[in-house]
């Protein structure tokens, strides 16, 4: 559900979709904030609660992965989910926000070239940056302000931030039907026939990973807690031996994909772990963020 459309710039073709729990107001003050001083346009898009999803909708969507999903992580991949099957009825393309996610000033400028000057050939593009490593293409193409677009071979995590085509959101709803679902960043990651790009430097990053890459002024923010990876929720058990292993057996083909895609493109890419520039996320400092 999209809630009250906000327009702060006329300039950029692209707005933000903003994934927010109606219970989570402060994060979407903080993200109203944040996107009106950046200036760019966004929407309220209504999170799926755990408290409403029944135990047969759940259990429709918890055993399609490598391990049954918990009550949270369901209700995650429904919020993108829902957000993939807006955008591919759509004729245009969206950021997509998580209301943890703190962004670059620089966001802006690149929406506002990719408005205009899209990259050939590509589907899905992320901005964020969480603390794994990526198989990214060691040539990217330059879009100014020394930020970067790479072909994105190989991700490990990261659904808070990232621009959505209408056919990428199609391949990932296709992807579902044929396989169900998963983790929403598993799926982005991994959907085969969805071509990835990476911002090099990464432009955005969750709350919680605000100390790892020294980005003051939100460290202990009361918002940061995530509602997802919460270690004391338990870890759900598999309802037979035939789920059991069917994970198993996900996990094991997931892995030797993995290592095939590593395998093939050794020789144009690199492995690494992408770095904000911290500098370009100071303005959270200075503001009513």
């Amino acid at each position: 559900m999209v809630d009250g459309i906000i327009t702060m710039s006329n300039k950029s073709k692209i707005s933000a979709l903003v994934i927010n729990l109606s219970t989570a107001t402060e994060r979407w003050e903080f993200q109203k904030k944040q996107l009106n001083t950046l200036g760019i346009k966004y929407q309220r898009w209504e999170a799926a609660a755990v408290s409403n999803i029944t135990t047969n909708e759940y259990e429709k969507w918890a055993n399609d992965w490598q391990r049954k999903l918990r009550r949270t992580e369901v209700a995650c991949f429904l919020s993108h989910y829902q957000v993939w099957q807006h955008i591919a009825n759509s004729a245009q393309s969206f950021l997509i926000l998580e209301d943890d996610v703190m962004l670059s000033q620089n966001l802006l400028n690149v929406l506002d070239t990719l408005s205009t000057q899209p990259p050939t050939n590509y589907h899905h593009l992320n901005f964020e940056t969480r603390g794994r490593k990526k198989l990214i293409g060691k040539q990217g193409i330059h879009i100014g302000n020394d930020i970067a677009l790479h072909d994105l071979f190989l991700d490990k995590t990261g659904a808070a931030a990232y621009l959505l085509t209408p056919k990428g959101a199609q391949i990932l709803l296709d992807a579902v039907e044929k396989s169900g679902a998963g983790l929403a960043d598993a799926l982005l990651c991994h959907t085969k026939p969805l071509k990835s790009m990476q911002s090099v430097p990464a432009l955005a990053i969750q709350m919680d990973m605000a100390d790892r890459y020294n980005i003051l002024g939100l460290v202990g923010h009361s918002a940061a807690k995530s509602n997802i990876s919460d270690a004391s929720q338990k870890k759900p058990i598999p309802n037979s031996i035939i789920d059991t292993i069917n994970f198993k057996t996900r996990r094991l083909s997931m892995q030797l994909q993995i290592g095939a895609k590593q395998l093939k493109y050794k020789h144009k890419s690199e492995y690494l772990e992408l770095v904000p520039d911290i500098t370009q996320f100071e303005y959270l400092n200075t503001t009513s963020c």
